[in-house]
């Protein structure tokens, strides 16, 4: 994400976390009209428009906007006001109410072309403790899983109306297709998005969206620690999974150095700093919620071809400093 949309929307975040800090209070929100709740805040009073759509725990909020980037790509002041105060509406009526969502995820679109989409997915016990003062601002901010990306579901309608349009299908029968097999609800975070008047919103879990703090954590850390940039992250990819009785965080990314070298030494010195940094914010990660529904947390790097796999009990001795780093990177093989 380019660096000046990120420092306007930890602007806003902060903005936000001000005002919501006064919010907590009775029940005002009924469950039965919480999606209602939200529209008619936001249009009483900012008079935005918005549609919300919920699925089990999980809040959608679609929020078009006429200008969302400027020329430069660079987000502008509406925009970044509209976000501020959906943000605030939403978390005001969430922290106000008797439902038990835990998650609400906003999806901000330029009308102009909205195959392109800023995805912001806040954890509501995060919103409270922050609200408490119970964690800092800065780890508040690392708790916000944000995204800005290509519609996956407009890439993957046009991919097909290619497919089509070349095969020659009539419209109605297209329509039928997409309908039938390719409008389906998505499987993972990354998948989230609005399309054509059509949520495509999923129940989020606490794992999968651990997962992706995750890994939103590790491309901070590289992009901001200065003798981290060196290295650029090529891909990440980062999931909760079973595999039989096994229950882990999974981790796969393809790390590269500016400064190629064959130099032996040099290349272990490297893969310990990537494995160390990755892991530690696995570790972080893991202890800020005091998670323990899992076995292990495994690390692949595909240029250096090597894995690390944590045990949970190891994270937790680590975090406690009760383990060296050291004796975590030497189970890299």
């Amino acid at each position: 994400m380019d660096s000046e949309v990120k420092r306007n929307i930890t602007i806003i975040l902060s903005a936000a976390l001000v005002i919501i800090t006064a919010a907590c209070g009775n029940i005002t929100y009924p469950k039965e009209k919480l999606n209602e709740s939200i529209k008619s805040l936001c249009k009483d009073e900012y008079n935005i428009n918005v549609e919300v759509s919920s699925i089990g725990k999980t809040i959608g909020i679609y929020l078009p906007i006429p200008v969302l980037f400027d020329a430069t790509l660079n987000m502008t002041e509406e925009a970044q006001e509209k976000i501020q105060n959906v943000l605030f509406s939403c978390r005001r009526v969430a922290l106000s109410t008797d439902a038990d969502h835990e998650f609400y995820c906003i999806i901000a679109q330029d009308v102009r072309f909205p195959e392109v989409q800023l995805i912001i997915i806040k954890y509501l016990d995060d919103v409270k403790r922050a609200s408490l003062g119970d964690i800092s601002r800065g780890e508040y901010f690392k708790r916000t899983i944000i995204d800005m990306n290509t519609n996956p579901q407009a890439q993957k309608e046009q991919a097909i109306k290619d497919v089509f349009k070349k095969i020659e299908v009539e419209d109605g029968w297209q329509e039928k297709v997409l309908d039938d097999f390719f409008r389906s609800p998505p499987a993972t975070l990354e998948d989230i998005g609005y399309w054509q008047g059509k949520f495509y919103l999923k129940d989020i879990t606490l794992e999968e969206f651990m997962a992706q703090q995750m890994a939103r954590r590790i491309k901070l850390r590289f992009r901001e620690e200065e003798s981290l940039r060196k290295y650029v992250i090529k891909s990440m990819k980062a999931g909760f999974e079973r595999q039989e009785e096994l229950i882990f965080f999974n981790i796969g990314m393809k790390i590269e150095n500016f400064l190629f070298t064959l130099d032996t030494l040099e290349r272990k010195s490297m893969e310990q700093e990537i494995f160390k940094t990755t892991f530690e914010e696995i570790a972080n990660t893991v202890y800020a919620y005091k998670y323990e529904d899992f076995d292990f947390a495994r690390i692949a790097e595909e240029n250096f071809k090597t894995e690390l796999i944590v045990s949970k009990e190891d994270i937790y001795l680590f975090k406690r400093k009760k383990l060296a780093i050291g004796g975590v990177l030497g189970a890299i093989n």
